[in-house]
């Protein structure tokens, strides 16, 4: 099975300027949002599906889904009639942990995806984190991206995975390999706010390492285009970049298929 391993596709529909990541994508406030906010369903639906469309060759892509349950509902309108599956990871609507929400959420997806440390009040997401590890679902969030983060008060939410890590330290990689978070790398979408991930040093300390297409809006959702990416940019060889589009994803999410 071919996997993608990151995606946000309800942002296809958006043309965005050139920007910083906070700017551009960070919640409540970002680009992205308020294109969203101002979007109709329609828009944003029709969107969805030709990012699916694109996708033709990717079994499963793994979505964090934004929004609350209305933007599940949306993925699961987008994704009638075609053949690739869709790993859902809803959020919360707003900042915070609502127990109805919640519940309303996991019912209705195979997990949370949360926006970075930086984004949210520690104690929420904690009480988020609970929640779906007592329904044994997947947990998972961004990490690092652009700037570094606290990596114990990551390891203590005990996610899935994490995304990013672009800014981790050493002792950081280190912590991540001892307590086998896997990492999702998006290079092109990092490219794109002059980033990059340490795929090397993720490779060095034996990280499960899974391979991601990040915001639709920035570059179109083909895991092929990455695989070629990250083959070209980086020091990894083909059999080892295969791995993270099929036997890691496959590892990774296999009780969630």
């Amino acid at each position: 099975m071919i996997f993608n391993s990151h995606t946000h596709i309800g942002d296809a529909f958006i043309n965005p300027p050139k920007m910083g990541l906070e700017e551009l994508v960070a919640p409540p406030h970002g680009y992205k949002f308020k294109m969203m906010g101002m979007a109709d369903d329609d828009t944003i639906i029709k969107g969805m599906r030709e990012a699916v469309k694109f996708m033709e060759g990717t079994d499963v892509f793994v979505d964090f889904r934004e929004g609350g349950i209305k933007g599940i509902e949306m993925l699961k309108e987008a994704l009638k009639d075609g053949e690739t599956k869709a790993i859902i990871l809803g959020r919360p609507e707003k900042m915070e942990y609502d127990y109805k929400e919640m519940e309303k959420i996991i019912s209705n997806s195979d997990g949370i995806g949360l926006s970075s440390l930086s984004d949210w009040d520690y104690k929420e997401m904690e009480k988020i984190a609970e929640h779906v590890h007592k329904k044994k679902k997947i947990f998972a969030l961004h990490f690092s991206e652009n700037k570094r983060e606290d990596v114990n008060k990551v390891i203590a939410l005990e996610p899935t995975f994490i995304v990013h890590a672009c800014m981790s330290t050493e002792e950081d990689f280190k912590k991540i390999a001892e307590h086998g978070i896997p990492v999702v790398v998006c290079p092109r979408s990092n490219a794109f706010f002059g980033l990059k991930p340490k795929v090397e040093k993720l490779m060095k300390y034996g990280i499960d390492i899974m391979l991601g297409t990040d915001n639709a809006m920035i570059v179109k959702p083909d895991i092929f285009q990455e695989l070629k990416y990250l083959i070209k940019n980086f020091d990894v060889e083909e059999g080892n970049a295969m791995d993270m589009i099929t036997k890691t994803p496959e590892k990774v999410f296999r009780k969630f298929l």
